[in-house]
């Protein structure tokens, strides 16, 4: 529970400075930063995926996860989602809603890879290194995009 109250704390530190900086970032940095953010994640699970001994259990469980995934379709799913929930909230005069951060924070912090095996890591095994390590990551996302998309960012 302590990763989890922690992140949660985080992402509210990390939305309050973003929106007292209000678009005081530059959109180049913003942009570069997702990206480098984007890296760290792929190398924490690269490096995770490759120091583990149990190689079967990753090639099997990629195979199996690639099959439910496609079969069920579940990206286009997930973007469909996304997309009537943003043409539902959204503002006719072309202005960011609560309801737009809400959705694309929530689609971040709570739906991604971290979340649920950080989660599971800290349950199982007491182990909350994952959940804090989202939550340095977590921090700088939710600055950023509560400086363009408001506090429905810290409503997430």
């Amino acid at each position: 529970m302590l990763g989890v109250i922690v992140n949660v704390i985080v992402i509210i530190l990390g939305s309050g400075i973003g929106m007292v900086l209000k678009k005081g970032i530059p959109e180049k940095i913003s942009e570069t930063m997702m990206k480098g953010l984007g890296l760290c994640t792929l190398y924490i699970g690269w490096s995770g995926a490759l120091k583990g001994s149990n190689t079967l259990v990753l090639i099997i469980s990629m195979a199996i996860g690639i099959v439910i995934g496609e079969g069920f379709d579940l990206d286009k799913r997930l973007n469909n989602f996304a997309e009537k929930l943003e043409k539902k909230f959204s503002k006719q005069d072309g202005s960011i809603s609560i309801a737009e951060g809400f959705i694309a924070a929530s689609l971040l912090f709570c739906v991604g890879a971290m979340t649920v095996v950080g989660s599971l890591q800290a349950g199982l095994s007491g182990n909350y290194e994952m959940l804090f390590t989202k939550s340095v990551l977590d921090f700088i996302s939710s600055m950023i995009f509560a400086s363009t998309l408001g506090i429905g960012v810290m409503l997430s």
